[in-house]
């Protein structure tokens, strides 16, 4: 299974794992799939930072490089196609960077791990979520 980790969930990975659900800790620890990060995230992250609503223990490019390694996980570019696919989505979900997501799980046909229900208005989206509902 190829899996887009939201940003939120990425963050609780590493600082708060015990508000992800077994299945999704399982998931994400199983070599058989593949773990994706999104350059969407990695921008609203340093936005966060930037603004100082995302404190983290080192600087974020060193904090997401090497938490990537610590995982497994790939980058996942955004591409043209994935821009406009984003725009054309409906304005169920008004956060950018999540809608970023979204479209990119669509077409690279991934499932998103959010705790996110405004995802869950979109067809075509396989999400596997992040806390038990």
């Amino acid at each position: 299974m190829k899996l887009l980790i939201d940003t939120h969930c990425w963050l609780w990975w590493f600082a708060q794992p015990e508000r992800l659900s077994e299945e999704v800790i399982a998931c994400l620890v199983d070599e058989a799939n593949e773990v994706w990060f999104s350059v969407a995230s990695v921008w609203e992250m340093g936005i966060k930072v930037a603004i100082g609503k995302l404190p983290l223990p080192e600087p974020v490019d060193s904090y997401i490089s090497s938490r990537m390694v610590q995982l497994g996980a790939r980058s996942l570019d955004i591409s043209v196609n994935h821009a406009l696919q984003a725009a054309a989505l409906p304005l169920h979900h008004r956060d950018p960077f999540d809608r970023m997501l979204i479209a990119q799980a669509q077409l690279e046909n991934m499932t998103i791990v959010t705790a996110d229900h405004m995802f869950s208005q979109y067809k075509d989206v396989s999400i596997l979520w992040a806390t038990n509902l």
